[in-house]
């Protein structure tokens, strides 16, 4: 049981957040005002909001009408985080959200947009038939021209640097006998099971080697390719699908393991089955925790 919320952000393309609130136990079921911060990541990681959800019993009219609660959301900015207007207008790259919206089922077109109050503010009114177990906004920056260019700056900085093998500070050994170099750093902010490898008492964080017994080096190869620069270029062969998506899901990967599962639908359902069977569990856990 959760007797805490917890708020999930992530940057899902250049400038646009999905911000995801799990409620806490009592506020699934109790009225009242809440109140919790997040800091966005990504290209508008020196930004900090916090976000008030308000619960209410309805008013009689809208009872009748099915919806027994009325809530209001606040979204703002914290002030130390929002720019000076003599900054905003010597620097165009700093943008206020342009748009930010709500998930909601229960609403035509399936969100509900907030309404700007002054800058760096927002806020919403809304009725619903149940107490919610989540929140999920969406804030959209707009997207930086220049962006795309310098994330192929430095993932091709970060490829030469993996197949070069450059400063490499842990040694993967193969079972064919080969070993692989990489950086801890990039693999501890891509995967968080190397994460807690690097960081705890084992014995790969002291000796700095990693013996891989149950993958097999190419697998492996396309794994770590795909933490450096978030693209495996065997993806799409059919035999590297299904062992790349157990490898990406031992070491928590989880957009590659999204990607794998997607492909593997693409695939003759019946046939899949037949050939992998304890996969074809596996992608049916994987599409069962998708969100809606």
């Amino acid at each position: 049981m959760t007797d805490t919320s917890s708020i999930k952000v992530q940057e899902v393309r250049n400038g646009l957040y999905r911000i995801h609130w799990i409620f806490s136990e009592v506020m699934k079921k109790e009225l009242g005002e809440y109140k919790e911060a997040f800091h966005l990541s990504g290209t508008q990681s020196h930004r900090i909001y916090t976000i008030n959800y308000h619960i209410k019993s309805a008013t009689e009219k809208n009872s009748k009408q099915g919806c027994k609660y009325e809530y209001s959301i606040t979204v703002a900015e914290k002030s130390e985080c929002q720019p000076s207007r003599d900054a905003s207008s010597s620097n165009p790259k700093i943008l206020d959200c342009a748009y930010l919206f709500m998930d909601n089922k229960f609403a035509h077109g399936n969100e509900i947009p907030l309404s700007k109050i002054t800058a760096g503010k927002w806020m919403m009114k809304c009725v619903h038939p149940t107490f919610r177990e989540n929140l999920t906004l969406w804030m959209d920056f707009g997207a930086d021209p220049h962006l795309n260019e310098n994330v192929m700056d430095v993932m091709n900085g970060l490829s030469e640097m993996f197949h070069k093998q450059i400063l490499c500070d842990i040694q993967f050994e193969l079972n064919d006998g080969q070993t692989i170099g990489a950086h801890v750093s990039i693999l501890s902010a891509r995967s968080p099971v190397f994460s807690a490898m690097f960081q705890s008492d084992m014995v790969e964080s002291q000796t700095r080697r990693v013996i891989i017994t149950d993958i097999s080096t190419e697998v492996f190869r396309q794994l770590l390719i795909y933490l450096y620069t978030g693209y495996a270029p065997k993806l799409e062969e059919e035999s590297m699908i299904p062992p790349l998506l157990e490898a990406a899901e031992k070491y928590g990967v989880e957009i590659l393991k999204n990607q794998c599962v997607d492909l593997l639908l693409k695939r003759e359902w019946l046939d899949f089955m037949k050939t992998y069977p304890e996969l074809c569990v596996l992608a049916m856990q994987r599409m069962a925790s998708l969100p809606c």
